[in-house]
């Protein structure tokens, strides 16, 4: 790590890979080469990669149509750009095996705090739910909007490639509930 570790390293340090994923969602929707097409939904705008994580990100969102935050996340998360930091931070003992980051690795996250400026270092500082910005928190932070349930014409197994998972659970919840899963 450089003297000045980039806001990726920060947000490893200060939170884990989730924390990076979502550092790089917000960076890429403030810069705007991935936009917000609904409450939870993005769509790569401008494919240009500065960072790999960066790149991974734009990847788990796809070149064509929108995926939901949760796919992207589900997705970037087994990114090996992604997966690579906290073993590089073990290596370089900023970061402990089981117990966050070393003292080194407090230092480097006191520094940061002490530069805390701007959406994209606070969010890989303190989180996404600490985001103030309303419309950003609503693109990076919401579940999509679509129902859970398609509408009557439709199968109710009819989930989008782009759904996550908690979506899925969502609706095998409410389809046991009414019973129509299938099962006596």
């Amino acid at each position: 790590m450089t003297e000045h570790p980039d806001v990726y390293e920060v947000a490893c340090l200060a939170g884990g890979p989730q924390r990076v994923v979502d550092t790089a969602l917000v960076a890429l929707v403030v810069t705007g080469r991935v936009r917000a097409v609904a409450p939870g939904e993005l769509q790569v705008v401008e494919p240009r990669r500065r960072h790999p994580v960066e790149a991974a990100v734009l990847d788990a969102v796809g070149g064509r149509g929108r995926r939901s935050v949760e796919t992207v996340r589900w997705r970037a998360l087994a990114d090996d750009r992604v997966t690579v930091l906290p073993r590089r931070l073990r290596a370089e003992r900023l970061l402990g095996r089981f117990t966050g980051p070393t003292a080194a690795g407090r230092r480097v996250l006191e520094r940061a705090r002490a530069a805390d400026v701007g959406p994209v270092l606070h969010v890989a500082l303190e989180g996404r739910d600490r985001l103030t910005d309303p419309a950003l928190r609503e693109a990076v932070c919401d579940p999509p909007r679509r129902p859970v349930l398609p509408g009557v014409a439709a199968s109710p197994w009819a989930l989008s490639y782009a759904d996550g998972c908690e979506v899925a659970q969502r609706t095998r919840d409410t389809l046991v509930a009414r019973g129509l899963d299938g099962r006596p």
